[in-house]
């Protein structure tokens, strides 16, 4: 990571730290990787569990109320679940092919 992209980041958490925290806790697979980047960013520990906790609240209520609504229906739910993972993966990979283009054009 260069030092270019290390100034972004603290840029971008600095302006917009907290909403990035907050919804990237309510998205999954990028729930599990945005410490790293507040980490990176140096976001100050208080203000991150405070924006950690009230994304992943709504989430976690939400999926323990879908829980005990379908009760023994899980199957049928869980497997409407895996049909997202593909396409969260898709977006993921999208981004991860744009980013790099865009940087390797600008190296260019």
């Amino acid at each position: 990571m260069s030092r270019h992209d290390l100034d972004m980041a603290d840029r971008w958490f600095e302006r917009h730290g907290e909403a990035t925290v907050f919804f990237a806790r309510l998205l999954p697979v990028i729930r599990t990787f945005i410490a790293f980047p507040a980490g990176v960013a140096r976001m100050e520990m208080k203000r991150f569990i405070l924006y950690t906790f009230a994304g992943s609240l709504p989430w976690c209520l939400g999926l323990a109320y879908v829980g005990m609504v379908m009760g023994e229906k899980w199957p049928t739910l869980r497997e409407y679940f895996h049909k997202f993972d593909l396409l969260i993966g898709a977006v993921i990979v999208a981004a991860i092919v744009w980013y790099v283009r865009r940087h390797l054009k600008h190296r260019e």
